[in-house]
């Protein structure tokens, strides 16, 4: 707790920075795993029908 109260704003901006950064990065990666999985049961989906 007293290292969070020692905290100077720059290092608050830095961390959020980061913490914005990791989770543009997983979200970036969740769609695509969704557009991959979608890609792949339209592929699966189409062979069926043949």
């Amino acid at each position: 707790m007293e290292n969070s109260l020692r905290a100077n704003p720059p290092d608050i901006g830095e961390q959020y920075e980061k913490q914005l950064r990791d989770l543009q990065e997983t979200y970036g990666e969740a769609l695509l795993e969704l557009w991959a999985r979608k890609k792949l049961q339209a592929l699966l989906d189409a062979q069926d029908g043949n």
